[in-house]
Formats: C-alpha cells, structure tokens, sequence
C-alpha cells in the first residue's frame, strides 16, 4: 500500500512537470501562460500547483523503508551500498546518456537546450556521481529531477552511520536527530541536504511509532492519526511556507504511512498487487519523463507550439499512459534485470 502511495506522488510530478511543454528555452520564469495551457486544470489543479511537494513524500516513505529493512536487522556496510547502487544506477546513468544525447540534438536543432542549461562536461561529472545538487547555486542541468535523489543518497550514507546510535539511544535519539537536521534548514541557502534528512527522519520516526502502536490496540493509531491529520490542515490553513513544510506535509504524510502500514496486510490481494505493480513504477517514472518531455519537443518544435498541442487533454491522458508504460518496461526488461545481475556478482564476490 506503501508502495501505491510513492507511485501516486510520481504521477504528482508529471502534472507539476507538464508546464515543462510551455517553458521557453532553458529559463524556469520565462512561460508564456502556461496556466492556459494546462488541460482539465479545473480537475487537476491542485496537482498542476503543488505536486513539487511530492519530493519530501519521497524522502518520508524512504525513511519510513530504510527503517524498516536495516534499523533491526543485520545487514553489512557493503550489501547496503550493493543494494543501493544497485537500485538507483543503472537507470540514472542511462538516462542521463539519453538526455545528454537530446540536448546535443536540441543545440543542433533549436540552437539551444531545451528545459535544462548548463550542457557542459563539470554538470555531467556532477551528475555521473548523483553529486548535482549536494550545493545549490551549481544549476539544473541534463536530467533535471535527480537532484533530489542526489540529496538523498547523501542522507542515506548519514542514516547508515547513525544506524547504531539510533539503535542504542531510541526516541530520544531520533528527536535529537530531526532536531539537528531542522536546525539545518537554516543553512538551505548552501545545502538541501539538511532538509531532506528532516523528512527522511521524520519517516524513520514514524516507523518506530508504528511498531509501537502495533502492539497496541487500534484505537490509539485511529487517535495519532486524526490528531496528525488536524495539525496537518491546521498548518495548511495558517498559509506560512514554513507552516506548511514543517508541519503540514509530516503530519499528513505520516497519518497516511500509518494508515496504510496497518492495513498492508489486511487490503484485498487485488489491491495491494495493483500498489506494488505502480511501486515498482516510481523511479521509472521520476527519471523517464524528463526524457520523453525533451523526445516530444524535439518531434513538435519544428512543426508548432509544444504548449499548444499538449493543452489538448487526449494528449494529457496519452502522455500519462506512455509515461507509466515506458516505466513499466523499463523496470521489466532494465532495472529489474540488472539489479538482480549486479546483487549476484556481489554476493558471488565480483563486484
């Protein structure tokens, strides 16, 4: 169930992304009412306005993950780094080959990038080694969304350090551990590591909180839950920025991971197959649309207006579809695959 909500916070991002078709060049603030470009806006509104704040949802389930498979269970620095690498690189090397390929087409083409600038060899460097965006200032470039995974392997390396101490210290650890990474954000100005770690402990915090209830009875989850809920509209309500990311998105975030935690095993077989399936979906969709955006503004660009043909809400629905089946075959007959070939090596000694 887990695994559907982190599949739905991707489909999130294609609707925030989709104002990509009206962006001019390589400049973020220069659109050309790309509002009036955005089919079923009406509907989808809310999508289209904030489905950027799907990242942190990412950064809490992956917390919430991480806690659940290593926290407690004995596992080795080397089958930690196996099993990550082995997850997160095969896919982004690929595509970034891709979109470093459609933007030399593009500068061929257009005479200049499309959606991303900074087509040099230091951005690729950068971004061979997920080390994009561990500052700000160093600029989006190539395939743009993987600056927030370029945090998080960061963050990752941190919650395995810390893995004993938080073992050995509990809450207390834990609280402490969220309060240094929120004093942190005081610094985001330099880094967004600091607040990625945040949502990443809140999501290992959360875990911890649905052992506990676990073994308790329901009525106490049913209660946590609606008290996160009311905070979380609460802060949504008082409109503050600050309001909203350090209090709304955990509190909401975290009533849904507990909700859904306790009914994992419980959902229908029909169900849970259906959250897995989209799961298994996510990091193909979070790193092929970019892709596939630059792909379809290549064919349009010499012909019309990208932002034009894609207010068309078929070609919403047709873009949708091709983007999740795209990441569908990927996962099948690419990361998958792979993934089980690298852990093999690993585990037989050649890696």
């Amino acid at each position: 169930m887990i695994d559907g909500l982190r599949g739905l916070a991707a489909v999130a991002v294609l609707f925030y992304h989709y104002m990509h078709f009206a962006m001019i060049g390589t400049d973020h603030e220069r659109y050309f009412q790309y509002l009036d470009y955005q089919p079923a806006r009406a509907m989808f509104g809310l999508l289209y306005d904030w489905g950027f704040y799907a990242v942190q949802l990412f950064w809490m389930i992956s917390g919430f993950v991480f806690a659940a498979v290593y926290l407690d269970r004995p596992a080795t620095t080397r089958e930690f780094v196996v099993n990550r690498f082995a997850r997160l690189y095969p896919l982004h090397f690929l595509t970034l080959l891709v979109v470093a390929g459609l933007q030399f087409i593009a500068l061929q083409q257009v005479g200049h990038t499309l959606l991303y600038d900074n087509y040099d060899w230091w951005h690729f460097f950068l971004q061979l080694f997920f080390a994009s965006d561990w500052l700000v200032g160093t600029g989006q470039s190539f395939n743009g969304p993987i600056w927030s995974v370029s945090v998080e392997v960061v963050v990752y390396a941190l919650f395995w350090v810390l893995r004993e101490p938080l073992r050995k210290f509990g809450a207390g650890g834990l609280i402490a551990v969220i309060a240094l990474c929120l004093l942190g954000n005081l610094f985001s100005s330099v880094s967004r590591i600091p607040n990625c770690a945040f949502y990443f402990f809140v999501g290992t915090a959360l875990f911890r909180l649905h052992e506990w209830l676990h073994l308790r009875n329901g009525a106490g989850r049913s209660l946590i839950c609606a008290v996160l809920t009311l905070a979380g509209l609460a802060a949504l309500r008082e409109g503050s920025g600050l309001a909203r990311e350090v209090v709304a998105i955990p509190a909401l975030t975290g009533a849904a991971l507990l909700m859904l935690a306790a009914v994992e095993n419980a959902a229908p077989r029909g169900l849970r197959r259906a959250s897995s399936w989209l799961g298994d979906c996510t990091y193909g969709i979070y790193l092929w649309h970019v892709p596939m955006q630059l792909a379809l503004m290549l064919v349009i660009l010499p012909h019309g207006n990208p932002a034009e043909f894609t207010a068309q809400g078929w070609v919403l629905a047709a873009w949708l579809g091709a983007v999740i089946l795209a990441a569908r075959l990927s996962f099948i007959w690419f990361e998958r695959p792979l993934r089980e070939r690298l852990r093999r090596h690993a585990e037989a000694g050649q890696i």
